[in-house]
């Protein structure tokens, strides 16, 4: 028998009693819903019932349902006579219905999840496209708020464990990212009024491999300072609710790693703050699992401080509390451990901040403080965040304000000069920083001469960058000016680029500007003179609008498809299928119509000797192609200026891969074949060939890109690959009929995340002398080589600088002096300390503790590490002295 119209308009009734009547009609419905089912569906569902129920269930799961109790057996009801309907995924409906209802009922949320456990096959596609569903489950576990009474918290924690059960189950790490970013949301919501459920602290313990990822992907995401502190205080005080911790104690400590790589101190020393200042913070360490785990966070949070004023407080909870003799009178292992530890900690606290009350506070200690360890922590770094905590004054002009930024204090004579974050410039940053460490580069750069400047803007800009790089006494530059004359016309100001590309294009600009006023002039060793010469006109440098509106500006070169063609960097996963056929990526060695080798300046290179670019990166190489079919061999000469190395395909990410096997890799013979066969002309036809790459000129400085990133066909993704990558300090490069070249590694941008569409470029770079410097934008520290070495995931060393052996003796001066500079540069440095001095005294009239005060919105604009997702867009405009 088929159910009619009537049947249909009963049933929908039915439901409605159940999803919204009182407690009678609920009874009414679900027995006269049991009766329908007898009559009609109990032996066989027919056709059109089945269409009945699929459309009656999602329009169900579209409304809202007053009675939510009674969802899970309405799901259960449906499901078992649905069971067998492939594609029929209701997950996004449910998500729906999650949304609608606003659940905040554990066991309900419980309940649900069983149905949805038990028929999957209806509910669930398996993969990405469940994201939906599992957020609102994230959502539902928020709403889901602790209670109070003994009972039913028992319950609460019984439906807690359960939900584990099964989000352990149904969960697998594709879909693990969605209900992170969900949490992340939540936990991070300053303007939430009710803290979350602490069941939603099961996402955290789905799996312990992702942690790690899982925390990156917090810190890569562009939460204001605020948000992250929230968060952390979100998961810290989970920790001191559960007693089986571990796992949410490593969470925590994994953020409080990444925020130290990241210098992030600002955000540290507010998140110990709040939680150190808890009233019930001393019960981490009166129970075992937990003295070991959360406990020992809190120490180490204590005794990074660099604030006593948190310290004190911390020691006055100790004393009011009388935990050290509540310790000490436990008398078990574990208790005396952290006994001992809480004292060292304190003792070494007591001398940093020269504590007055020393002594009387030493006088409560059951236990002697062990010196070695006192000496260690006084030794040891802690959170400085004097320099990250800048503050604005909240009335000054918008205008003034620009002025104030990155001249915080004058810069140390041993240190180097940062650049300040303009929004995601990072990727601008390290590169214009690598270019300037490049000796030979930016003497050249330094002492070139034209007849005409006006036709070279950009490299007019990089003078002056180079002489206030070499030569201010600012901590850190606003790129704003280089920035508008290097940025591609296709990079949308405000978003997270390629550095590679940057880079490419640069140069590609530099080259072609160059080329073309060699071209005015007619004559190339008229135009270049590597000597300091004090002749040089002012006013066409200082970046007049009239001069770039009579000149080739970067949008006017993009115009030519020499300029338009990338390197395969980042910028090649970008569009996927949507690519050019001409700019499809190969993930295989490289294919037949690239080599892999990124050209200078296009197909004329009949002056690339005398030009800059080539003199200083610039190599030559001979490609052939033999055919295996004919035997014929066909030869090309090519000018390069950086080599693009992948990534064997045979070799698994755990395996160690070095630099010069990445080269020797990619100057191997490879094999056309397949999709990647050659057209002979010869043959004139598609035939398997053989390609060698061969050098011919090696340059002066060798550029290497490593290709850590694939594009998925399938996914439709770009993905990083993690390989672990040994980099070689000196590497050999191979030339033929000569003997192999050496090179130094003296650069390196690296990229910070875990995905090609957010992330971080920091530099690490060399002087002369071999001391190594890192800048992260506007914030420059001294490192070593060895802390380069050190790098892992999700910071992979990206663009690789290496120095020939031979150029090393040609250019040892790190610093060149300014007397030697031309006039304008030395004006130009000049005017920019006058300009420090003046803002410097205007900074300190206007710091008065009367007036009130707010942090400044662009904390990358200070000296701290940007996130590694930097800023949004700024509108930042620089002085006449900032390059």
């Amino acid at each position: 028998m088929n159910i009619n119209v009537d049947s249909l308009n009963e049933f929908q009734t039915l439901l409605q009693f159940i999803t919204s009547g009182d407690k009678e009609k609920i009874i009414q419905g679900w027995t006269n819903l049991e009766e329908l089912e007898k009559n009609f569906l109990l032996d066989k569902t027919p056709r059109n019932c089945v269409d009945i129920l699929t459309t009656s269930l999602k329009d169900l799961l579209h409304g809202t349902v007053q009675n939510t109790q009674e969802l899970p057996r309405l799901l259960n009801w449906f499901a078992k006579y649905l069971d067998n309907e492939p594609d029929l995924h209701l997950g996004y409906d449910l998500a729906n219905i999650l949304n609608n209802s606003k659940l905040e009922d554990i066991e309900i949320l419980m309940l649900i999840l069983n149905v949805v456990n038990d028929y999957k096959r209806i509910f669930l596609y398996g993969n990405q496209k469940d994201g939906k569903f599992w957020k609102q489950v994230v959502s539902c576990l928020a709403r889901c708020h602790t209670p109070i009474n003994k009972e039913e918290i028992k319950n609460y924690q019984a439906c807690t464990r359960q939900i584990h059960i099964y989000l352990s189950s149904l969960i697998d790490k594709s879909l693990h990212s969605f209900c992170l970013q969900k949490l992340y949301k939540i936990i991070s919501d300053t303007s939430r009024e009710k803290v979350p459920g602490t069941a939603l602290c099961i996402i955290l313990l789905l799996d312990k491999s992702l942690i790690k990822e899982g925390v990156y992907l917090h810190l890569d995401t562009p939460y204001k300072d605020p948000d992250l502190v929230q968060a952390l205080f979100v998961i810290f005080q989970w920790c001191l609710i559960f007693m089986d911790n571990e796992l949410l104690s490593e969470w925590l400590m994994t953020f409080i790693r990444g925020l130290e790589l990241k210098e992030k101190y600002n955000i540290l020393m507010s998140v110990a703050e709040a939680t150190l200042n808890l009233n019930n913070v001393f019960t981490a360490f009166y129970f075992e699992k937990q003295s070991q785990s959360v406990g020992k966070i809190l120490l180490y949070m204590l005794q990074m401080q660099s604030n006593p004023d948190v310290f004190l407080t911390f020691v006055d909870t100790i004393k009011n509390k009388n935990v050290l003799n509540v310790l000490k009178n436990l008398n078990q292992e574990y208790a005396n451990d952290c006994l001992q530890t809480i004292v060292d900690v304190i003792e070494a606290l007591l001398i940093r901040f020269e504590v007055k009350d020393r002594e009387k506070i030493e006088q409560t200690f059951p236990v002697r403080p062990r010196e070695d360890i006192v000496r260690k922590i006084l030794e040891n770094p802690f959170w400085n965040v004097e320099r990250e905590n800048k503050f604005q004054l909240s009335y000054v002009p918008e205008r003034s304000r620009i002025n104030i930024v990155s001249i915080d204090s004058i810069r140390n004579v041993d240190s180097k000069v940062g650049l300040a974050n303009l929004g995601n410039t990072c990727y601008m940053n390290s590169v214009l920083q690598a270019l300037a460490m490049t000796r030979q580069f930016r003497y050249e750069v330094l002492n070139y001469k034209v007849n005409d400047l006006g036709s070279q803007v950009l490299l007019s800009k990089l003078q002056k960058l180079f002489a206030l790089l070499m030569h201010s006494k600012r901590n850190s530059l606003s790129p704003n000016e280089i920035f508008q004359v290097s940025r591609p016309a296709y990079f949308m100001p405000g978003q997270q680029q390629d550095s590679s590309e940057f880079l490419c294009h640069l140069l590609d600009v530099l080259y072609e500007q160059e080329k073309s006023a060699i071209a005015i002039s007619g004559n190339a060793e008229t135009t270049v003179d590597l000597k300091p010469n004090s002749d040089e006109p002012m006013d066409e440098i200082m970046g007049d609008e009239s001069v770039l509106n009579h000149w080739p500006t970067e949008e006017d070169l993009t115009k030519n498809p020499v300029l338009r063609r990338k390197t395969q960097s980042l910028a090649d996963f970008s569009q996927g299928d949507e690519l050019p056929q001409s700019q499809q990526l190969s993930d295989s060695h490289s294919d037949s119509t690239d080599s892999g080798i990124q050209s200078v300046g296009g197909e004329d290179v009949t002056t690339s000797p005398s030009i800059l670019v080539h003199r200083v990166f610039g190599g030559e190489s001979k490609i052939t192609y033999h055919c295996q079919q004919c035997d014929n061999s066909s030869d090309n000469t090519d000018k390069f200026r950086d080599l693009q190395l992948c990534f064997p395909e045979e070799i698994s990410e755990n395996h160690e891969v070095s630099v010069q096997s990445l080269i020797n890799y990619y100057l191997a013979p490879e094999k056309l074949t397949g999709d990647n066969k050659y057209r002979c002309d010869k043959c004139m036809n598609l035939c398997d060939a053989q390609r060698i790459i061969k050098i011919l000129q090696a340059p002066a400085h060798l550029i290497l890109t490593l290709k850590h990133f694939r594009y998925d066909s399938d996914s439709r993704l770009r993905a990083k690959l993690r390989h672990k990558v040994a980099y070689d300090e000196t590497i050999q490069l191979p030339v033929l009929d000569s003997e192999p070249e050496t090179y130094r590694l003296y650069a390196a941008v690296v990229h910070s995340g875990y995905s090609v569409d957010y992330g971080h470029y920091f530099t690490y770079a060399c002087d002369s002398r071999q001391k190594w410097y890192r800048f992260n934008d506007n914030y420059v520290s001294c490192t070593t080589l060895e802390d380069f070495k050190r790098l892992e995931p999700p910071d992979t060393p990206y663009i690789l600088f290496y120095e020939k052996s031979t150029t090393v003796g040609a250019f040892q001066e790190d610093k060149q002096e300014l007397a030697t500079l031309r006039n304008h540069l030395q004006d130009i440095v000049e005017n920019d300390t006058k300009s420090l001095l003046n803002e410097s005294r205007y900074q300190d009239d206007r710091r008065k503790p009367s007036f009130s005060i707010s942090r400044h919105d662009n904390s990358d604009d200070d000296n701290n590490t940007p996130s590694s997702t930097c800023r949004g867009s700024l509108k930042f405009t620089s002085n006449n002295y900032l390059c």
